[in-house]
């Protein structure tokens, strides 16, 4: 039997539940409406009888002039008025816990399925690196190499321990963020941050047209130091994932009025209007067919908003000209 229910889509049955919950209170609110109209004619009958028990008949106008029809009339109404009211009041309380239990589901039912998705994800995210690392190791143990082929297995073995060590910072800062992560303010020179993780990221993008624009001169910014350099690495990370191959990417870094904005415009495929909001969610992953090629985990956009709103900023979505995204931090 339980293996049975646990067949029945989780969706389908919180509806047949609802639909039937609704019913089940109209049948119950009608059968009460009919009940109050039965007592009133039986009530109505009774007073009739004892108008009539010389059995001349009854005058129906003095009858509804008397004080007791009018009693019996006046809780006849006011039962009606009461299971009305009642009933409205009732049924938008059921109607607001049932759409709470059912959005609820959902979003159960869709964070299971993000869940497994970070799951199979990471999986790849973390054997893809380690089946290259081993393979590269073993050939250095194993075989007689050319410095050339030597150097080249080395830097090649670098570029996935990088790409490991990016993939276990931002699995322990999503679990930190969690738990209330608080930056940890400090003096920052932003321009020489921003070119070390471009310098690092150029290690696993060699083909990348990352293109800077910085002030002349700018003053220490006070942020935490691993957090900005999450939200940096993430952002360009992302915008160079989601280009084709040789379209640029432009970080531009400006202060104005006391605040730090830091733009990253890419020329890719674009994020829809509808999924703006959505890629800040974690494991969030979009759904074109372009981005599915791309691998991630769907905690890079969710860890970059929260580390800037730890900060006290924003970040905002835009269109590129002609095409492709730009993310906006203002911190």
């Amino acid at each position: 039997m339980l293996t049975l229910l646990e067949k029945i889509p989780v969706k389908l049955a919180s509806r047949v539940v609802i639909g039937y919950m609704l019913l089940a209170f109209g049948w119950w609110s009608y059968h009460l409406w009919s009940q109050n109209d039965r007592l009133f004619d039986a009530e109505k009958r009774a007073i009739e009888a004892r108008f009539n028990r010389s059995g001349q008949g009854v005058n129906l106008t003095q009858l509804y002039e008397t004080a007791e029809y009018k009693k019996a009339e006046k809780a006849w109404h006011k039962s009606h008025r009461m299971i009305l009211s009642e009933g409205l009041f009732f049924t938008a309380c059921l109607v607001f816990g049932l759409w709470i239990v059912h959005r609820s589901t959902n979003r159960e039912v869709a964070l299971a399925r993000q869940r497994r998705n970070f799951l199979l994800s990471i999986t790849h995210e973390l054997k893809s690196p380690i089946a290259a690392l081993r393979l590269e190791l073993e050939t250095l143990s194993k075989r007689s190499l050319q410095p050339e082929q030597r150097d080249q297995l080395l830097s090649n073995g670098l570029k996935d321990v990088s790409r490991l060590q990016n993939l276990v910072e931002d699995l322990l800062l999503a679990a930190r963020l969690e738990d209330n992560w608080r930056p940890l303010p400090e003096p920052i020179d932003l321009p020489v941050l921003i070119r070390d993780i471009i310098s690092r990221l150029k290690v696993r993008f060699p083909q990348a047209d990352i293109q800077v624009q910085l002030p002349g001169q700018m003053p220490p910014v006070q942020a935490d130091k691993p957090g900005m350099s999450s939200v940096i690495q993430n952002l360009l990370e992302n915008a160079l994932k989601y280009s084709p191959p040789g379209n640029p990417v432009v970080c531009n870094v400006e202060r104005l009025d006391g605040k730090t904005i830091i733009r990253i415009a890419d020329q890719g495929y674009g994020i829809p209007d509808d999924e703006k909001k959505a890629v800040f969610e974690k494991f969030y992953r979009l759904g074109s067919e372009e981005t599915r090629r791309s691998t991630g985990t769907g905690l890079g956009l969710y860890i970059v908003q929260q580390v800037v709103k730890a900060h006290g900023g924003t970040i905002s979505i835009g269109n590129n000209t002609p095409m492709g995204t730009v993310f906006v931090v203002e911190i």
